[in-house]
């Protein structure tokens, strides 16, 4: 109890971990593995060049893992929640193209389909067969089939 009180003190005040943390220390991770592999080769291999190399790849992870430490540990709030907003706009797309993907998903009673000239998604009626449509946004008529 008295540890987690001091924990708990010595972390009042600070920014504390966010997703850009977390994908730091994922991608930190990520690089120990690959030097791990690397050195396994190097040493299979005898080849000095791929060991210099693992080292590069070890200092790199070193490096990714300690910046993630030091925005957890910041007392610079401000600046790390603008970081933080930048990375969650730089990768919100993912984010949107799996809620899509999972919508698809769950809607059995529409197909989606690309309209071949503009590329807009268009959620159609699930009915088997050839049939034609026409795209609301460039207007242009094409064939859908669907199947099962």
């Amino acid at each position: 109890m008295n540890f987690r009180y001091k924990l708990m003190q010595f972390m009042a005040g600070r920014y504390g971990p966010d997703k850009l943390s977390y994908f730091l220390v994922i991608c930190s991770l990520g690089i120990s593995f690959f030097n791990i592999l690397l050195r396994f080769i190097a040493i299979y291999i005898s080849s000095p060049v791929l060991l210099i190399l693992g080292y590069v790849f070890q200092l790199l992870g070193y490096g990714i893992l300690g910046y993630a430490f030091f925005r957890i540990l910041s007392r610079n709030i401000y600046a790390r929640q603008k970081e933080n907003t930048w990375f969650l706009n730089k990768t919100s797309f993912i984010k949107k193209r799996k809620d899509f993907i999972n919508q698809k998903k769950a809607d059995k009673s529409h197909v989606y389909r690309k309209c071949p000239n503009c590329k807009a998604v268009l959620r159609l009626p699930h009915r088997i067969g050839t049939h034609r449509t026409v795209c609301p946004r460039c207007s242009r008529e094409f064939k859908v089939k669907v199947k099962k």
